[in-house]
């Protein structure tokens, strides 16, 4: 198997590029789905993972920023949450160039650190700028967190856990699903998607 060179100067190649807009196409349909049909989640990181995946952090965390900010020309709430795309297309990347999602244990292991990042992230945007409300059907969660002493900090925190824990799984499932079912011959030519690429067709691709 040859080695390719990976990061920031190298991810950013033409076909790298082509998947941007496929990124935010995905991310904006599951943002706007989650919002008109009112559902318990987000799924609106599918597009930012599934290229953070195969095309590496950067080239997500443009897919996912740029996901926000069209989202946000309808709810201006999304601008700020650009944020939490960020550091899940940059984690999510990451795991992905060291091999995370090529078995069960690696991709439990990187959903948990993924979703502690990204409530983290989330909690930052939503304290900070929204007060610890942001007119989703969570606030409920946080105020009865808020009810029983916890601080605001604590109760957006523990609020993000245990929704973004089912939005993370959800998305990486779709995301995962989504790139396996990519024809082999393309995933070979980006930098990350040769981890996704069966065992079986590899010397098959790299002989064509």
């Amino acid at each position: 198997m040859f080695k390719r060179k990976k990061g920031f100067r190298y991810d950013f190649n033409l076909l790298a590029l082509l998947l941007i807009p496929i990124g935010v196409s995905l991310s904006v349909v599951g943002y706007q789905l989650s919002t008109i049909l009112k559902l318990p989640i987000f799924i609106d990181m599918i597009g930012t993972m599934m290229v953070s995946m195969i095309a590496g952090p950067w080239v997500g965390a443009a897919s996912g920023i740029l996901g926000n900010l069209v989202n946000g020309m309808l709810n201006p709430v999304s601008i700020p949450f650009a944020l939490v795309s960020l550091s899940v297309a940059i984690t999510t990347g990451y795991f992905s160039r060291m091999k995370f999602y090529t078995n069960i244990f690696g991709t439990v292991i990187a959903a948990v650190v993924v979703d502690v990042i990204s409530a983290a992230a989330s909690a930052i945007v939503t304290v900070l700028l929204f007060g610890g409300v942001t007119g989703t059907g969570t606030d409920f969660i946080t105020a009865a967190f808020l009810a029983t002493g916890h601080q605001i900090w604590a109760s957006v925190m523990s609020t993000n856990l245990i929704s973004g824990t089912v939005n993370i799984v959800v998305n990486l499932a779709l995301a995962l699903i989504i790139i396996h079912n990519i024809p082999a011959r393309f995933l070979v030519k980006l930098n990350y998607g040769w981890n996704y690429v069966p065992k079986k067709l590899r010397k098959i691709e790299v002989n064509q």
